[in-house]
């Protein structure tokens, strides 16, 4: 998450749908004051992520970095977790719109597209050290539900078909998005082991989750997909 995002942090926290669904807080419309100072917690909770243990900062922590009193604290967000659960929801939205980006037509096959969408998730998730401590550090808020977790993976994997659907007929491949979420799956879990291991993703481990990837869904998609 960028430090110059103050738009989207105020427009996705209170006007996304899925963000209404997935933090615990009901966000709503706040005066100009309100808007900065929950911009101010969710900054101070990413710069003491990036030096210290997640489960170790509590909210007295980031209330008295941001110099904001718990009591209007408690207004944004209800406990720590919120915060924490806040930032991986805006680090998801850096993600998405980031690979969208990437146009399948600019590459001769659809593995070379998923090839340059998991390096690219890589290097984000390694330029930020609050995004991967997020995602993949043991040390992670423990959430209440699963329906963060649920939205951000069909919303991902929705994302990758409809781009391979913009570019090739996949009509005889309807029912490869549920081969796609298994993938995408396979790709985190490998990830996530090489952050526990080496505290990010390394060239090593990041190829496998390519090779991982690309051949499980070979196994449903031919080598060429017909063009549309």
């Amino acid at each position: 998450m960028k430090e110059g995002c103050n738009d989207l942090i105020n427009d996705v926290l209170v006007d996304s749908e899925l963000a209404k669904k997935i933090v615990p807080n009901k966000f709503k419309h706040t005066s100009k004051q309100g808007r900065i100072r929950r911009q101010k917690l969710l900054m101070v909770a990413k710069k003491l992520s990036e030096r210290h243990n997640i489960q170790d900062i509590t909210l007295v922590d980031i209330c008295e970095e941001a110099d904001i009193p718990r009591a209007s604290a408690y207004h944004f967000f209800p406990n720590v977790e919120a915060i924490f659960l806040a930032l991986r929801f805006l680090n998801y939205i850096d993600t998405l719109q980031a690979l969208e980006k990437i146009e399948v037509s600019s590459f001769d096959r659809w593995q070379d597209y998923i090839t340059e969408l998991l390096q690219q998730a890589v290097q984000l998730f390694n330029n930020d050290v609050t995004k991967t401590k997020l995602m993949y550090g043991v040390n992670s808020p423990q959430f209440n539900s699963s329906e963060y977790q649920e939205q951000v993976d069909h919303s991902m994997v929705g994302m990758l078909f409809e781009k391979l659907s913009s570019h090739y007929n996949m009509e005889s491949f309807k029912d490869i998005k549920e081969k796609i979420l298994i993938a995408y799956h396979m790709i985190h879990s490998i990830f996530s082991l090489s952050f526990k291991q080496y505290d990010e993703i390394t060239k090593e481990m990041s190829e496998e989750a390519v090779t991982a990837a690309i051949a499980y869904l070979r196994c449903y998609l031919p080598e060429e997909l017909p063009l549309k």
